[in-house]
């Protein structure tokens, strides 16, 4: 498959592209025919969301002995180590139960804090975005490259999260709004330049582990609306966001934080 798969280092993303591949193709046998249940703070959980954790978790201990994992549905599972893998194993599980197509698996590497390498795998929609610190970002074989234009136009697409459409003064924006229920998959789209940005709040860093190293591979970078950077290992530390976020361009992020800010 064209695109680079190594980073300055050597790391090889290769086997844990094969890895969510296989993942997602799994998944992708009960999209949209699986019983879901309640999780304590109301999002939907399913058996596979369980398994697929369990599968990727197993083959990173396979893969990367020594490197540390964590996911949406089990948390941490070892001590804090340099090299961590995070997964969200279904992100977008209402659209997933829902027969929806826009969910992804998604698996990220954080070593020593900072965004190595990441692999989102969108089964339904036929797209598998990867990346390697250093070794730029692809989706199937195509190099991504984001936009940061100097203005907002009316036909710019904005991706905000349901919590940020809640909670934020989006009619400020004068773009196009889209909510699709998979943040990595919007942060995937941003990194693609298809959309401009992608504002949310409340978001993990299972959610956002691997699109934060395919993001800033395409040139864009991560904020709090206030202006303190967004970083993975802050985020690791957080678990979530508590604050609205956003992730542009630097000429974007501060159109967007103009607009959306107290």
């Amino acid at each position: 498959m064209p695109g680079s798969e190594r980073d300055g280092s050597g790391f090889d993303i290769g086997p844990v592209r094969d890895l969510i591949v296989e993942a997602g193709r799994r998944a992708l046998d009960q999209w949209g025919n699986v019983r879901a249940e309640a999780k304590a703070d109301q999002s939907l959980v399913t058996a596979v969301d369980r398994d697929t954790e369990d599968y990727l978790a197993a083959g990173i201990a396979r893969l990367y002995p020594d490197a540390g994992f964590g996911g949406e549905e089990y948390g941490l599972r070892t001590e804090r180590r340099p090299d961590v893998w995070i997964c969200d194993p279904i992100d977008g599980t209402t659209n997933y139960v829902r027969g929806l197509p826009h969910w992804c698996v998604s698996l990220g590497l954080l070593r020593d804090g900072v965004a190595a390498a990441g692999v989102v795998y969108a089964p339904a929609l036929d797209r598998l975005y990867w990346g390697t610190r250093g070794g730029g970002a692809f989706c199937n074989g195509v190099r991504l490259c984001a936009r940061d234009p100097d203005g907002i136009e009316y036909e710019d697409v904005l991706c905000v999260s349901t919590n940020g459409l809640k909670t934020l003064p989006v009619s400020r924006v004068e773009a196009r709004l889209r909510c699709l229920g998979s943040i990595a998959l919007e942060l995937c789209l941003v990194a693609e330049g298809r959309a401009i940005g992608a504002v949310g709040v409340g978001e993990g860093i299972v959610d956002m582990a691997a699109a934060m190293c395919l993001c800033g591979e395409a040139g864009l970078a991560f904020d709090y609306l206030d202006g303190e950077d967004l970083t993975p290992a802050g985020l690791l530390a957080e678990w979530r966001t508590k604050r609205h976020f956003l992730c542009a361009g630097t000429r974007m992020s501060g159109m967007l934080r103009e607009r959306l800010g107290s």
